[in-house]
């Protein structure tokens, strides 16, 4: 297999790692991004929307990549203020990209980035959430990625290309910012706040590297099997509250927890955690970074973000 990349998504939280690690591997690689750029040296930029059938075309005809990732989306775990631009981002994009590599004639392998909320509400055993559990998505979110899932296989089906989706669970790390669990307390934390305001911190969660999450999409690139399905996560169990722990050290702090109804969420499952023995047996991932190591350079990021937010007021 060659090594030219085309990475949708190229801006993303995950997309930036992944970019990184290939330029670092020696791939040629090219990535879209909407507005922001991703901020990777090496990575060939297109402003590109996802529904934007004609673009996409051109684009994949133009950089005739040998893998594509994926990982472009509208991310939104919970509520969703835009169905119409969600379902246009996911589901649509999804076939359109699709068709574009049909059409470039020159991908040998497309990695569709899903995720873990196209399972729903699982009434699996806690810890056995394997690629096999149907999906049930209860949120908006969960649906789309569920129906990329339906479309991207079914294409592999009708033309042979090879196509691997990979599941990820929740995955955390250096940059990650926005109205996620850990994110949002980062940045709390680097702000300086007196009081930390919290959600139900009993859930149990599969957190993994971001670093380490590049890393397995790249080794289902590259090992996976078609036609099948990988969930992306580390498979071992950890209460929020001991992430919180976790990132109170890493800041050394003593914020005052609070939880608040605010942050309490609905669709929460008591235990949230993936079956990893497909993604571990079938490839030789394994992840290289320690939930320390994940929440100290989460720390360090979040703290330099503050720094700037501070200069630039």
């Amino acid at each position: 297999m060659s090594q030219r990349a085309l990475v949708t998504g190229a801006a993303g939280f995950t997309g930036q790692h992944l970019t990184k690690l290939l330029v670092s591997r020696g791939w040629e690689v090219h990535g879209t991004v909407r507005s922001t750029p991703s901020g990777v040296e090496g990575v060939h930029e297109r402003s590109v929307r996802l529904d934007d059938w004609e673009t996409l075309a051109a684009l994949c005809r133009d950089v005739r990549p040998d893998v594509v990732f994926h990982l472009a989306a509208v991310v939104d775990t919970v509520e969703t203020p835009d169905l119409g631009a969600l379902f246009r981002s996911n589901v649509e994009g999804t076939a359109a990209l699709l068709a574009a590599v049909q059409a470039g004639g020159t991908t040998e392998r497309v990695v569709v980035a899903s995720s873990a909320f196209a399972y729903g509400r699982v009434a699996e055993q806690p810890g056995s959430i394997a690629e096999t559990v149907p999906l049930r998505p209860v949120t908006p979110y969960g649906a789309s990625k569920a129906a990329a899932e339906a479309i991207a296989l079914q294409w592999w089906r009708q033309t042979g290309i090879d196509l691997i989706i990979s599941r990820g669970f929740q995955h955390t790390g250096p940059g990650h910012v926005g109205a996620y669990a850990l994110a949002d307390w980062a940045r709390q934390l680097a702000d300086g706040v007196d009081v930390l305001e919290v959600g139900n911190l009993d859930v149990v969660r599969d957190y993994l590297d971001v670093r380490d999450a590049a890393s397995a999409l790249l080794a289902v690139a590259l090992e996976g099997k078609p036609g099948e399905a990988y969930n992306v996560a580390s498979g071992v169990p950890r209460t929020m509250r001991s992430l919180l722990d976790g990132l109170l050290a890493a800041f050394a702090s003593d914020a005052e927890v609070r939880p608040t109804d605010l942050r309490m969420r609905s669709v929460d499952q008591p235990v949230f955690v993936a079956n990893v023995s497909k993604l571990r047996g079938q490839t030789e991932w394994t992840p290289q970074h320690t939930i320390g190591d994940t929440l100290r350079d989460l720390a360090a990021t979040s703290r330099e973000s503050a720094a700037t937010r501070n200069v630039t007021k």
